[in-house]
């Protein structure tokens, strides 16, 4: 039963915990306070020992290039032409599918003097060898034969490039270059207040202002850290980024936002990790899979051996290292751990999850063994509610952070007109570096 003339205790604010009252009391923190999940930020921590750099502009720009040299081939796009036996020219061949040969994906005459294995439409059945020996249109070749039998080449047969020729006389073919690939992004300017008000009285019973105001402090700055690790996986720009190559990147996009005094000003956020492969990544959902899938969705009850065995091997085939880490909700480490300690997966010994251990960092891992590599398993409790499910397989070699202005802790802002309390601001202004799409990977067991 409430008395008149009291009033009741109010710890914080509308149930929120950045803004304290006097009216506290007995109620003050211990020596130690419990909580939650203290390590939370394992993703944002990773990325800073990998890379972080400064940046001059909060736009800012990434050049990639991927090696043209690592499949390069083209195909037959017309009737059967016999390359004949005895180094005769061939007729005229029409081409497409022109892939890592020209600038412009069309025949020029850099291409004379590579030289080419053809194989069947299927990549089952072996042709012979032959090379360029003119570029007779943009779109057409004459060929000549290195072997001893003449080549029947026929529609959608495969040209995979092995070399080059040059007579011993000639001069230098006409060279080959290609143009790097801009990718864009923005830094996202973050800012978290922490704010005392009032008087705490210098009663016996209470603790002590100081103490107060530090207790909320680091909880802030373990708050704005979480913050700005879902941003850099979850966060989308409205800029663009190039990503899908189609020029998507449109400073002019930019939002606002009017602040509690009334100014207007310029709103910037970053594409974060998950958000960049879900816009302008491929997924698969079943069927048959590309080589250059970024997310890879499937029920848990259907992902079995064979369907692993598909999905880790992609992965793997665009990394450099045969150890990866792999940033996952306690959804998908159940998952997995049913599906290789159960009937899922027939052959046990091709997949199996190692017992716990910290790493390097100070996370907690286990360490998922495929046919391919290794996969350090690092379960987060940031990846829960509808990211549970989720597995982020980032390349180590094309991530990282951009700060446009390193972390900033500004002390009793609030100053002016007399004001009875502190206020601080934790700021950071960042944005995350991401490079080469298709080397990126998210499993999702839904």
């Amino acid at each position: 039963m409430a008395v008149a003339g009291l009033t009741s205790k109010i710890l914080y604010q509308g149930g929120s915990s950045n803004v304290l009252f006097t009216d506290r009391r007995e109620f003050y923190p211990e020596e130690e306070v419990f909580e939650y999940w203290k390590n939370q930020t394992q993703f944002l921590t990773w990325l800073n020992r990998l890379s972080r750099e400064k940046t001059p502009d909060p736009l800012f720009k990434i050049f990639e290039d991927s090696p043209t040299y690592v499949n390069q081939y083209m195909y037959n796009n017309a009737a059967t032409v016999t390359i004949a036996a005895n180094g005769a020219e061939s007729s005229a061949i029409a081409v497409d599918n022109i892939t890592g040969l020209t600038q412009d994906a069309a025949i020029d005459d850099s291409m004379v003097g590579l030289l080419f294995e053809i194989w069947n439409s299927a990549g089952t059945t072996y042709r012979g060898n032959a090379f360029v020996s003119d570029a007779s249109s943009t779109t057409e070749v004459l060929m000549k034969t290195t072997e001893a039998t003449a080549i029947d080449t026929v529609n959608n047969d495969i040209f995979r490039c092995i070399g080059t020729v040059r007579g011993e006389r000639s001069v230098a073919a006409e060279a080959y270059f290609n143009e790097l690939t801009v990718v864009w992004n923005s830094t996202h300017y973050f800012s978290l207040p922490i704010e005392v008000t009032g008087k705490l009285y210098k009663a016996s019973k209470l603790k002590g202002y100081d103490d107060e105001l530090g207790r909320l402090r680091v909880k802030k700055f373990k708050e704005v850290k979480y913050q700005v690790q879902n941003a850099l996986m979850k966060s989308t720009s409205v800029i663009g980024t190039n990503l899908d190559a189609g020029g998507t990147f449109n400073e002019d996009s930019f939002r606002s936002i009017t602040d509690q005094d009334g100014e207007s000003s310029t709103v910037r956020t970053t594409y974060g990790y998950v958000s960049a492969l879900r816009d302008f990544g491929t997924t698969w959902t079943g069927g048959t899979m590309s080589t250059t899938t970024n997310i890879f969705r499937i029920a848990a009850a259907s992902f079995d051996f064979d369907t692993a065995v598909d999905i880790f091997q992609v992965i793997f085939d665009k990394r450099e290292t045969a150890t990866i880490a792999g940033f996952c909700g306690y959804g998908f480490l159940g998952s997995i751990a049913k599906a290789v300690m159960g009937d899922n997966f027939k052959f046990s010994g091709q997949f199996q999850i190692g017992d716990a251990k910290i790493n390097g960092l100070g996370f907690d891992i286990r360490n998922l063994t495929t046919p391919f590599g290794t996969v350090q398993l690092v379960p987060m409790k940031s990846l829960d509610n509808e990211y549970k499910n989720f597995c982020l397989l980032p390349n180590d070699q094309a991530i990282g952070i951009r700060e446009f202005e390193p972390w900033e802790y500004l002390t009793n802002i609030k100053t002016d007109n007399n004001y009875n309390g502190v206020k601080d601001v934790i700021n950071y202004d960042a944005g995350m570096q991401l490079t080469l799409l298709p080397t990126h990977h998210i499993i999702d067991l839904t």
